[in-house]
């Protein structure tokens, strides 16, 4: 799946790793020698890394866990109910900067260019390593952070600004303010996995090209389109991604559908080994490239399986977010009257059925037996009444 120059790279990290104590006991409990990784397939028999254990090693080892080193930018990142620290040392900081200039590069910003950065500063730090990459590349950037939406779009028109990076939902408040740019790179929420939402945008903000960013605290940056909106291409470079049934924890191969897996390819604090996202995407194989064709379409935190496939309701939202009439509110009802599941979506709202029937099936895997409107639903969420 990756060559051997990652591979190699793989096999330093591992070794690097091996020195904190969360690594050091999950290698020697799994009988793995870092340097004995040669193959894909080597590396895919090291134990995957969950935020149960993250959260273990803070406790064991607190309050900065055993993956810390000294000398690094602290910032925080949500881990559960709680903040975790986040370690970037200064080789850290500048091998970020790098990929995400190369990232924004391919997304059609240049330099010169001036950015308005809406991406938040304080105690995350997201905006600030967005801006490291925007300065690698050679543009101007704005540290707006998440203000007064009016505020922004002023910004924009006095100080003739090419480029907007932020949440989608917050660029169309800008847009209604009068803000129009040329670029908008959309993060951190769902953006091109919802059907329309990249028009939407563009529209609203009269720009050539908008594209999707995705990319954790944990890992920034991971995946992301370019300038061609093509789906996001991983950044491999910086981000190995697997893709792996959430229930076995069996690799899967381009073209599935599953939970993503990520490893940070080079990296001193915080580093990430086979780090379970929990989010749901496909992988595709193209000219040599892993690309996410749609995006992050949903969490695999709960699912079930109806007539042999397994469904995520998390994925759910951003079909209905595609239709105007819908509120997003929705419940799940799974029966099985005789020998066969029975699905029914019941959808706060109303919708063209067939067009939303269309579009769930595509997305979920499955034709829902029926589709009900109703104006309130009181109780949302899934109802299984099979056992």
């Amino acid at each position: 799946m990756y060559d051997s120059e990652v591979l190699a790279d793989l096999r330093d990290q591992l070794e690097r790793v091996s020195a904190s104590e969360l690594y050091r006991q999950t290698f020697e409990e799994a009988g793995i020698e870092p340097s004995a990784i040669e193959t894909w397939e080597d590396f895919q028999a090291v134990p995957f890394t969950t935020a149960d254990d993250l959260k273990a090693d803070l406790e064991a080892n607190p309050p900065e866990g055993s993956l810390s080193p000294r000398g690094a930018m602290l910032s925080f990142s949500p881990l559960g109910d709680d903040l975790a620290p986040m370690f970037d040392t200064k080789a850290d900081l500048e091998y970020e900067a790098e990929a995400n200039a190369a990232v924004f590069e391919r997304m059609g910003i240049e330099e010169g260019d001036r950015v308005l950065n809406t991406f938040g500063y304080e105690l995350f730090g997201t905006g600030y390593l967005i801006q490291r990459g925007l300065e690698e590349l050679g543009a101007e950037v704005i540290p707006a952070g998440p203000g007064e939406s009016a505020q922004a779009a002023e910004t924009i028109s006095t100080y003739g600004v090419d480029a907007l990076i932020g949440n989608p939902s917050f660029a169309l408040k800008v847009a209604e303010a009068g803000g129009e740019v040329d670029v908008f790179v959309g993060a951190g929420e769902p953006f091109t996995s919802i059907p329309g939402y990249r028009e939407e945008v563009k529209a609203a903000l009269s720009c050539e090209t908008a594209v999707d960013y995705f990319g954790t605290r944990h890992v920034l940056p991971i995946a992301a389109e370019t300038s061609e909106e093509d789906g996001l291409h991983v950044v491999d470079e910086y981000a190995i991604v697997e893709l792996v049934d959430p229930d076995t924890g069996e690799s899967l191969p381009p073209g599935e559908r599953g939970e993503v897996v990520v490893t940070h390819r080079r990296k001193e604090g915080f580093p990430l080994v086979r780090y379970r996202t929990g989010d749901l995407a496909e992988l595709e194989a193209r000219d040599g490239e892993l690309v996410l064709p749609d995006g992050v379409i949903g969490r695999t935190d709960e699912r079930l399986k109806v007539k042999g496939v397994k469904l995520y309701p998390e994925s759910i939202p951003a079909v209905l977010a595609a239709f105007d009439g819908l509120t997003g509110e929705f419940r799940l009802e799974v029966s099985r009257p005789e020998s066969t599941d029975y699905l029914k979506v019941v959808c706060e709202g109303e919708a063209d059925e067939d067009e939303l029937a269309a579009a769930l099936a595509d997305r979920i895997l499955i034709s829902p037996n029926e589709l009900a409107f109703v104006d309130e639903l009181e109780e949302t969420g899934v109802v299984d009444e099979r056992y």
